[in-house]
């Protein structure tokens, strides 16, 4: 080994070390980091509004606006919904204790209601859950201490989250405000250090790009409208706590095609076994022609054929993504995917098509 492979061993060595210590220390931030990157690129149409007023020769003057626009756009919805939520909870503490309860007398071997219809059906779920030989009253009460020992190890852990938190905003505030001021440079400087030809660095850019805009359009808005309208639903129907209902669709709508209908039908079955079969059939209704149908309209319109990703690739991303990062998972899983691909396509169009040229020709 000689003097020059001796000092390229060395570097390439204390670089990944060093690389490697950095990614330590910025773990505890990931979340924040990636959160700044999206919001910058979601925002960035608004920074050049800023920048075309402002002028370029005040950069920090530009990001410093837009950071602010953004964190209004962003952050006072959320303490407001944060606020809203709290004060649902707290008032639907008492009917989520009624309903364990009401689950506990289940487990006892008590009727769940007085009406002889629903008695009826309940006879035969037990006849049905006896014959498949699954013990249901085990399955509900272990489901319930498995909730309630989350309940209780989340609020152990609320004071440490809550720190994290804090902290995370301010590294994500921060982050977008000097993306905003030295994003593009940095992109560039970037890019000069990817040892691939410059048409498939922009190919793997834009796709990346593109992937990112659609799912923020086609999951993260239409997750928010379905919320939204679930939430006209339930308070239209008049059901406890509509804007936690709301929340939840939005939550569990991020899952494609049956997401949202996990919220509506539970409280559609809820309500009918409680007997309140008008609210029952209008939230069906509502929960099917408005909320889940809306995510037929709208996710073609919002994405298009933007991504140009097969629809099984983007659905197991984002499950997959969800399932291995957490709710980061959304915007992992789908990149990764997006990014694998994009290597696929160069491997078609580069190297694939060279060793075919290099085979020899079939014997005549």
């Amino acid at each position: 080994m000689n003097k020059k492979q001796l000092f390229l061993f060395f570097f390439i060595a204390v670089s990944v070390f060093l690389l490697f210590q950095v990614l330590r220390i910025l773990s505890p931030f990931y979340t924040g980091l990636f959160g700044a990157i999206i919001l910058s690129l979601i925002f960035w149409p608004i920074h050049r509004i800023s920048i075309h007023m402002i002028g370029r020769e005040k950069p920090n003057l530009s990001a410093g606006v837009s950071t602010a626009v953004l964190l209004t756009v962003i952050v006072v919805p959320l303490i407001l919904i944060s606020w809203l939520l709290y004060q649902e909870i707290r008032q639907a503490y008492p009917l989520i204790s009624h309903f364990a309860n009401t689950l506990e007398s289940w487990r006892q071997g008590e009727s769940i209601s007085d009406n002889s219809i629903l008695n009826a059906i309940e006879t035969r779920l037990h006849a049905a859950v006896k014959l498949s030989g699954i013990n249901l009253r085990a399955f509900v009460l272990e489901s319930m201490d498995t909730a309630a020992n989350s309940l209780v190890s989340a609020s152990r852990a609320l004071p440490r989250n809550a720190v994290s938190l804090f902290a995370n905003i301010v590294v994500m505030t921060t982050t977008i405000f000097f993306i905003f001021r030295d994003g593009p440079s940095f992109f560039r400087k970037l890019k000069d250090l990817i040892p691939m030809d410059e048409k498939h660095k922009d190919h793997i850019a834009h796709q990346l790009y593109i992937t990112l805009t659609a799912v923020v359009r086609g999951v993260v808005i239409v997750a928010f409208v379905q919320g939204f309208l679930a939430w006209v639903g339930f308070a239209m129907a008049r059901a406890p706590s509509p804007i936690l209902l709301g929340f939840l669709t939005s939550l569990f709508a991020i899952v494609p095609i049956i997401g949202a209908g996990i919220v509506w039908v539970s409280t559609v079955v809820f309500y009918a076994v409680t007997g309140f079969y008008m609210k029952a059939l209008f939230i069906f209704l509502w929960g099917f022609f408005v909320v889940s149908l809306a995510d037929n309209f709208l996710r073609p319109v919002l994405i298009g054929d933007r991504t140009r990703l097969p629809f099984l690739s983007v659905f197991l991303g984002l499950v997959g993504g969800i399932k291995v990062y957490g709710p980061m998972g959304i915007f992992f899983g789908p990149l990764i995917v997006a990014l694998i691909l994009a290597f696929v396509q160069i491997y078609r169009e580069e190297y694939a098509q060279r060793l075919r040229k290099e085979e020899p020709p079939p014997p005549q």
